[in-house]
């Protein structure tokens, strides 16, 4: 119909049809380009802040291995990259230099910290077995093996069952210990182009326990 429409009635028609949609149509395209600015935008930001973030991780990192932290790093990096990768990273240092000095209750407040912050399961479970460890070092057997239970990452198992057997030396379990070191060997032996570090002393530690039980 619109073909037979003289000039004056498809301007009148159009005038009309404007009228009705003009003002939505203008509010969705504003919207569209104001999402599109905004993703960019919010892009921007992300990168800025990682850089950001980087740059005072490699300052604390510098100050660590030099020995001389003065702490500016690790106080930015607690109160404005508070849950990020790298504030567990540094959680992680912290809780190993206060386990290089026996100070393990210290340790293990700082690796509950990275639990409860960290958004990476890889990142959690670590901190979640080195947790296990801390606990192990004071006697606390459940609860280590408790936090063992909780760990899925693949790349931990080796690790994982050695403390695992560890556990059980410990509670004079030694079948348990058996199967569990047997269990390390066997995984950290299941791709021979990545050996898993500590091969050598899981090996160690199932020999010793087969000597004891000779």
């Amino acid at each position: 119909m619109a073909d037979y429409l003289t000039d004056e009635e498809q301007a009148e028609r159009l005038k009309q049809w404007w009228d009705k949609n003009g003002t939505s149509l203008v509010v969705g395209l504003i919207l569209a380009v104001g999402a599109v600015v905004g993703w960019r935008y919010y892009q921007g930001y992300v990168a800025d802040r990682a850089d950001a973030a980087a740059a005072v991780f490699t300052a604390y990192l510098d100050e660590r291995n030099a020995g001389s932290p003065s702490g500016d790093a690790l106080r930015t990096i607690d109160d404005d990259y508070t849950g990020s990768a790298y504030h567990i990273f540094t959680l992680l240092y912290r809780a190993a230099d206060q386990a290089e000095e026996k100070d393990w209750e210290e340790a293990l407040a700082l690796l509950e910290r990275a639990i409860e912050l960290a958004n990476a399961d890889m990142l959690r479970d670590i901190a979640r077995y080195r947790a296990a460890k801390v606990l192990y070092q004071l006697d606390r057997l459940d609860d280590s093996e408790a936090q063992l239970a909780q760990i899925r990452s693949v790349g931990l198992a080796a690790p994982v069952s050695e403390l695992a057997g560890d556990l059980a030396v410990a509670r004079g379990d030694l079948a348990g210990a058996d199967q569990a070191y047997r269990a390390a060997v066997e995984t950290a032996r299941s791709d021979p182009a990545n050996i898993a570090p500590g091969l050598a002393f899981m090996e160690l530690k199932l020999a010793s326990l087969v000597d004891n039980e000779q």
